[in-house]
């Protein structure tokens, strides 16, 4: 997932700081368009070394050409047009500066981390403001009792200490549940994040992956690495555990003092309910056939199998959690109900020789991820 992309899931006001970061000189419509390049190459090199920026800066005008070759194609004339006019735009700036160019995409691309930063620390803020909602709380609960007890008592409470008491204690109430509105609405907002984030994971980079894993079974290039792809899984998985935390966290709290039209009542089975499907569907997305059917004897020929020759399959968990590394078993089943079967002449049968089931280890895999092997397939 390109850093670009990560960005536009950000709430309205990270998003404005984006938008404070480019104008003319390098408009945001090219940092749209060459997102993946721009974030591929060496921005911080090109801006202290002339020759280097100059080949950068000839390679950037190349990848914009290619860009208007693909709008050419879906005849999109503003598109077009916007792209010529923003070529020009850098050559009239940086033609003789080059160097000056990369030191702004170099800044730009080096505030965006920044601002992304402090997105994901929107979580830990949340950490922070249901701390602040305990104790306030309990300070609340605190000064109830004490007021009860000192109305019990045999001298009683002087009634203007009495009235003024018991405003503090509406005031305290009042504070009591916007704190409580405002924790939930929170967790509201980084659920709807998180879901746009998992989303984009599991209907755009999934599915790009597995697209170039097919394409290298027919002699494409090699597919990438699984690697970038169980990172982002993992974030968002850790993210989702970290929101169920929370959320019993408010339980505990609801439980010690709750009331009529209390938010957190009236909220937490609709946020466990999502919390839970999005991790479920987390889950059950993340499992993914590393190595595609393979004879031992030819591993670089995926899906050329022999009649009659056993063949392996490795499949990987693409989710990174403490808490998944015990008794995850997978069973391997053949498809009985396909057409070809009885419409294909010599349509081969498929049969399991070992066991069907396994238990996913960290052992059968070479980066720590829980894997599983299935050889006599």
């Amino acid at each position: 997932m390109s850093q670009w992309y990560e960005l536009q899931q950000l709430d309205s006001k990270f998003l404005e700081q984006v938008h404070q970061l480019y104008d003319d000189s390098f408009p945001m419509e090219i940092r749209q368009y060459l997102a993946q390049w721009l974030e591929k190459q060496d921005w911080e090199h090109a801006a202290n070394d002339v020759s280097f920026a100059t080949i950068r800066f000839h390679d950037l005008l190349s990848q914009l050409d290619d860009q208007y070759s693909r709008f050419s194609l879906e005849n999109n004339f503003l598109l077009q047009h916007n792209i010529r006019k923003s070529k020009r735009n850098l050559q009239d700036n940086f033609q003789e500066d080059p160097i000056q160019m990369s030191m702004i995409i170099y800044s730009c691309l080096k505030e965006e981390r920044k601002i992304l930063e402090n997105a994901q620390r929107f979580n830990q803020c949340i950490e922070h403001e249901i701390k602040s909602l305990e104790d306030l709380q309990d300070e609340y609960d605190f000064k109830c009792k004490t007021l009860q007890n000192r109305e019990h008592e045999t001298n009683g409470v002087a009634k203007s200490d009495q009235k003024q008491e018991q405003l503090l204690l509406k005031k305290m109430y009042l504070m009591l549940d916007n704190k409580r509105k405002e924790v939930v609405h929170k967790i509201i907002e980084l659920l709807n994040v998180t879901e746009l984030t998992q989303n984009a994971l599991i209907n755009d980079e999934l599915v790009e992956w597995k697209r170039r894993q097919q394409s290298a079974c027919i002699g494409g290039p090699p597919n990438a690495c699984l690697d970038q792809l169980q990172n982002w899984f993992t974030i968002v998985a850790e993210s989702l555990q970290q929101v169920r935390q929370q959320l019993k966290k408010l339980e505990e709290l609801e439980q010690k003092y709750t009331y009529e039209h209390d938010p957190i009542t009236k909220n937490k089975q609709v946020l466990w309910d999502r919390t839970f499907s999005l991790f479920q569907q987390l889950i059950q997305s993340s499992f993914v056939v590393e190595r595609q059917p393979c004879m031992p004897t030819h591993p670089q020929r995926p899906l050329v199998l022999k009649t009659g020759v056993q063949f392996t399959v490795k499949l990987r968990l693409l989710v990174k959690l403490q808490e998944l590394n015990y008794n995850l078993k997978v069973k391997v089943l053949f498809d009985k109900d396909v057409n070809e079967r009885n419409t294909v002449k010599g349509f081969r049968k498929f049969n399991i020789l070992g066991t069907h089931t396994k238990v996913m280890n960290m052992e059968e895999s070479t980066n720590g991820s829980l894997a599983a092997e299935f050889r006599h397939l």
